[in-house]
């Protein structure tokens, strides 16, 4: 498994980009994954809205390639897409295509994008993944089987800045649900006097009871791993979006009484990775 860490490049960005791994090197295939930050400003996105700003940005990284985005629904619902119309008023938290003249994109704040490529039948996607929609990653790897006939050694998968369990603190009831549902070592009590996210001023109602860390990249790394992809396919961002103020964060905002900014997260193929490194 790759692990990296965007932090201290974000100064000055509006967004970060990076590509995949295939046996724990840099992935040949012309596929890039990333996300925008705080600086540029939230890229909230529903169908009734408009947001100028956001078009604005995620055309620029598009470059020659059609945004296409989908209103989040905190499911497992992944639709397969082959042209920009095929996501016109649906609501769903995942796509694939194999369209390279298309940018699937979805929002993220706290909630991880997970990032899909598979250089052998040329399908890409991405999914947003919440605490209820844990486990979607494994409907996009079997959608990519069923409809592209992708092997699930070849996926190369990649994993987003999230909140961490240095930050996401849960109640005994969220905290059971994971541990029965994926791994048991995604979990960890909060014990007396440990604080909760140090440097990071968080409240949260997580109701009576103790308190435990919840870690979002154990239970997905688990959900892969069932899904039959490879550790060295795999590449984790190390960010927390809660306790890097760099990041827009649902938990971190909120509690300091701001509106949160969320951030749009895509990925995209090219012949040349004109992305990288952010504007």
């Amino acid at each position: 498994m790759t692990f990296l860490e965007f932090a201290p490049l974000l100064s000055g960005k509006k967004f970060i980009s990076s590509c995949f791994v295939r046996n724990g090197k840099p992935a040949e295939e012309p596929a890039v994954w990333g996300m925008t930050v705080r600086s540029a400003g939230s890229m909230r996105f529903r169908w009734n809205e408009e947001n100028p700003a956001r078009e604005k940005l995620l055309s620029e990284i598009a470059g020659p390639c059609s945004v296409v985005p989908v209103q989040l629904d905190h499911t497992k619902t992944v639709y397969l897409i082959e042209e920009k119309c095929d996501t016109f008023q649906k609501i769903g938290d995942g796509l694939i295509t194999r369209n390279r003249n298309l940018m699937p994109v979805v929002t993220v704040a706290d909630c991880m994008p997970l990032y899909f490529s598979d250089n052998e039948t040329g399908f890409f996607g991405i999914v947003h993944s919440g605490w209820k929609g844990t486990g979607i990653a494994a409907e996009a790897v079997s959608l990519a089987v069923e409809k592209y006939g992708a092997r699930r050694e070849n996926i190369s998968v990649a994993i987003g800045a999230h909140i961490r369990s240095c930050c996401y603190i849960v109640n005994r009831e969220r905290a059971d649900y994971f541990s029965r549902n994926f791994t048991e070592d995604c979990v960890s009590l909060l014990r007396d006097g440990e604080v909760p996210c140090e440097g990071v001023s968080v409240s949260w109602n997580n109701g009576s009871g103790p308190l435990f860390r919840l870690s979002l990249e154990k239970a997905n790394l688990a959900v892969l791993a069932r899904a039959g992809i490879r550790d060295e396919n795999i590449v984790v961002s190390k960010d927390c979006t809660c306790h890097n103020p760099e990041f827009g964060s649902n938990r971190r905002e909120t509690a300091s009484g701001t509106e949160f900014t969320v951030q749009a997260a895509f990925v995209k193929r090219e012949d040349s990775a004109g992305v990288m490194g952010g504007v």
